[in-house]
């Protein structure tokens, strides 16, 4: 069959809207430093496997994305753009995949189009398909499901043909839930919409029980680690509430003690109903951050920014009124997805496992408003041109890189101090830039992060909460004339600010780099004994 110039114009612009999107994530890459998530790729993509293991269970992260990273390390190295290669190549790899899903249903050369460059051109989308973690990877096989979906939507395909997409789509599904457990939410609107399907008779069950038998093997198999991985992280979460009053200073007010307590509650408790306002803004924010409505100020601009988006608001309305089964399985997963981030610290990348489900959402919606009058379509390409827009403030807007001036400083330093970290677990990143250096180990407080994770079951983000009798035995233990002290979100290990009080007692402390470090979470000074200091 010969190719219609429509399909040889989106193929065009498919290719064309991905490199783009790549060209835009390549940039980010070279200008944003590496953040703390990504340190923590690092380091286990630099682990020996067996030790790696023991990491992955012991965290709350699923193991499929660090064991790649582990072997691409070995190929690759880790710098910057090495580390990151890989999310540039899923997030290119889910522009075709999410075009290859829409060619088999048809309809509108021009609304797929505009679909494929929302979907490419998605602020969040290009920002995590430049970061060195799962998030991208993620999106990429969230997608491939879909394109599952569409396939079993289409009626022209036999029933065996259902039954081998339903076997590839249940693997797809058991790669995502080992690459984010987010995946689990957005396969339980996947399959709650799948099984109404069924009962209405839309569906036939045989695809349905492939699917729910192999995926459902294939992710028991961890479940027993997940609820472990569970049950450990909140222990800690409330040993570290405990901890936090129980080491509160005598002279504090009880709203001071509540408000520090509070601050280090648990994710998933039970939200007040202020909470919840907090909660569906947070998710408001993210969904328009998805789709492409970048920030502006003021409320006219915003206004006006939103507006394409709310007339494929309103294609999606129609598309749900006309009974559009493809419409009503995406907002399932979209809502279920949304519903489950409850329970989980709201944020934009958790959300991004139903970005390919919300997309394909505006695609029927975009399809709607074509049916309904064509003219109307033209919110699609405008909404994208915006998308485009927001990605090109994104990589125009300056990005501070605190780390690298923090080591620049200290690398410059031929007296090579010993350099210590009020953070355990901020030491990691500190070490990735010192680590073709014959700098000083950086000492991680109150403990070194390796005797630490050494210690107890917990491997990820778990520390601990310090005393002033605790603060002082560690500064004795690592007396020196002079040291480097770099500071990283204090607040959460030390609020009570028990390590600065003890450091005051025994050093002056000068900052140093604080112009170019203000706008960051990190801070640097250069500590002298006062008995030295003296005159």
């Amino acid at each position: 069959m010969r190719r219609s110039w429509g399909d040889g114009a989106h193929l065009a612009l498919v290719v064309t809207v991905a490199l783009t999107g790549l060209v835009l994530a390549a940039i980010l890459v070279g200008r944003r430093e590496l953040w703390l998530d990504e340190y923590h790729t690092w380091l286990l993509a630099t682990m020996p496997l067996s030790s790696l293991w023991t990491f992955v269970t012991g965290d709350v992260h699923p193991p499929l994305y660090f064991a790649l990273m582990n072997g691409w390390y070995r190929l690759a190295g880790d710098g910057p753009l090495a580390l990151r290669l890989p999310s540039l190549l899923a997030y290119a790899a889910s522009v075709f995949v999410f075009a290859a899903a829409l060619r088999p249903a048809g309809g509108s050369v021009t609304v797929r189009s505009a679909a494929v460059a929302l979907f490419a051109l998605s602020p969040a989308l290009v920002y995590y398909g430049s970061e060195a973690r799962m998030y991208a990877l993620t999106v990429l096989l969230a997608t491939a499901v879909l394109a599952c979906v569409v396939r079993l939507h289409d009626e022209s395909r036999s029933a065996h043909q259902h039954e081998g997409t339903a076997a590839i789509l249940a693997v797809a599904a058991t790669l995502l839930v080992y690459t984010h457990y987010t995946g689990l939410f957005f396969l339980s609107g996947l399959g709650l919409a799948w099984l109404l399907r069924c009962l209405r008779r839309r569906a036939g069950w045989r695809p349905f029980v492939r699917f729910v038998v192999i995926a459902g093997v294939g992710t028991g198999l961890w479940l027993p680690t997940l609820l472990e991985q569970r049950a450990r992280k909140l222990a800690i979460d409330r040993q570290h509430v405990a901890a936090v009053a129980a080491t509160s200073p005598t002279a504090i007010t009880d709203g001071q003690r509540q408000a520090a307590t509070t601050a280090a509650a648990p994710a998933g408790t039970a939200l007040a109903p202020q909470g919840m306002v907090a909660w569906a803004k947070s998710l408001a924010m993210s969904t328009a951050s998805i789709m492409g409505v970048f920030p502006a100020t003021g409320v006219l601009v915003m206004g006006l920014l939103a507006l394409p988006f709310l007339v494929l608001a309103v294609g999606v309305l129609l598309a749900v009124r006309a009974r559009d089964e493809l419409a009503f399985t995406f907002v399932l997963i979209f809502a279920v997805t949304a519903a489950g981030t409850l329970i989980v610290p709201i944020s934009r990348r958790y959300l991004l496992v139903a970005a390919p489900a919300l997309f394909l959402l505006l695609w029927r919606g975009l399809e709607a408003l074509h049916r309904l009058r064509p003219a109307l379509t033209v919110a699609g390409p405008v909404a994208a041109l915006l998308s485009l827009a927001g990605c090109l403030r994104m990589t125009m807007t300056p990005e501070a890189q605190p780390l690298a001036r923090i080591a620049a400083v200290i690398r410059a330093d031929t007296s090579r101090l010993p350099v210590h970290i009020i953070s355990n677990y901020a030491a990691v990143p500190l070490r990735y830039h010192l680590r073709r250096d014959s700098t000083a180990a950086v000492q991680g407080f109150p403990v070194n992060v390796d005797a630490w994770w050494t210690s107890q079951p917990f491997k990820g983000w778990a520390t601990v909460p310090v005393t002033r009798d605790s603060t002082d035995a560690w500064i004795d233990a690592h007396a020196a004339p002079a040291a480097w002290l770099v500071q990283f979100e204090a607040d959460f290990q030390d609020p009570w600010h028990y390590m600065e009080e003890s450091l005051d007692r025994r050093y002056v402390r000068t900052a140093v780099a604080a112009d170019a470090l203000r706008e960051s979470s990190w801070r640097l000074y250069r500590l002298t004994d006062r008995g030295a200091a003296r005159p």
